[in-house]
């Protein structure tokens, strides 16, 4: 048998190897949800109710910059949400988020008919990750109207009730439950999965606790980076193997009766 070249085997070898550690499941020392990694072109879509409204929210990534606000310089995504009512007409708001801890930096309110733009310094932190249960935090931001001198400070908190499994239309998804305020019976209750890289169901309840709005996720693009690298290792590790073997069936045909370098019979002597 002929043997494989050497640069062929290393290849192979170092293929397998790669794909060994991105594609075999890590033990996972306690539960918890890990921060997204966004990527431009990633979407989710929405379903919501609001008492006797339904509408249907897209969240799109464009793409990435950063923002400049007096205590810092933010590395944020610009995000867009198109809401659009059963019946009516769509609108979009325009956001700027840093997906590191899904902090708002800045977005855009349309009041009266008028756009309205705000900025958040420090940005107003969606998500302290890793998510686990019991983690909690109390912060504060500043909030100014862009282009007028209006601005203010709040405060707020966030806890992470519970880890479990949550079925939207989408699919089933292992999340982190965060409740914001962290304390009070009027709380929004938002399901973080790390798998779909963002919120796959939000409720908001009133101060008697009655749930007033629900929003479920019915269909997303997640480019998780760590599924890029997998499809990239298993499309090399193919193309290696079908080079090795065409190698090697390409050195078995030498010599062979018709082979590319079999020898030629001499022709027969004249008469």
């Amino acid at each position: 048998m002929t043997a494989i070249p050497r640069f062929l085997t290393v290849a192979l070898v170092l293929a397998i190897a790669l794909a060994s550690l991105v594609i075999v499941p890590r033990p996972v020392a306690a539960a918890e949800q890990n921060r997204p990694t966004w990527t431009q072109g990633d979407f989710w879509i929405y379903s919501r109710t609001e008492g006797a409204s339904t509408s249907t929210i897209r969240m799109e990534v464009h793409e990435r910059s950063t923002v400049t606000l007096a205590l810092g310089t933010y590395s944020v995504w610009h995000v867009t949400a198109t809401t659009t009512p059963t019946g009516g007409s769509a609108t979009v708001q325009h956001s700027w988020v840093r997906d590191s801890d899904l902090g708002i930096v800045k977005t855009n309110f349309t009041v009266l008919g008028s756009e309205v733009q705000v900025t958040f310094d420090p940005p107003l932190s969606q998500a302290q990750f890793p998510l686990r249960v019991n983690a909690q935090w109390s912060l504060s931001t500043t909030v100014r109207v862009v282009d007028t001198g209006f601005n203010f400070n709040i405060p707020y908190s966030a806890i992470v009730t519970a880890e479990q499994s949550t079925t939207v239309p989408a699919g089933t998804f292992s999340v982190a439950v965060v409740r914001s305020p962290s304390t009070g019976t009027a709380r929004d209750e938002n399901h973080y999965s790390e798998g779909a890289g963002n919120s796959v169901r939000e409720e908001s309840y009133d101060g008697s606790g009655n749930r007033v709005a629900e929003q479920q996720l019915t269909s997303y693009r997640y480019q998780n980076p760590t599924t890029i690298l997998v499809i990239v290792v298993v499309v090399a590790l193919a193309v290696i193997v079908a080079v090795a073997l065409l190698w090697r069936k390409r050195r078995k045909a030498v010599g062979l009766p018709g082979g590319p370098m079999a020898p030629r019979a001499a022709p027969p002597p004249p008469p």
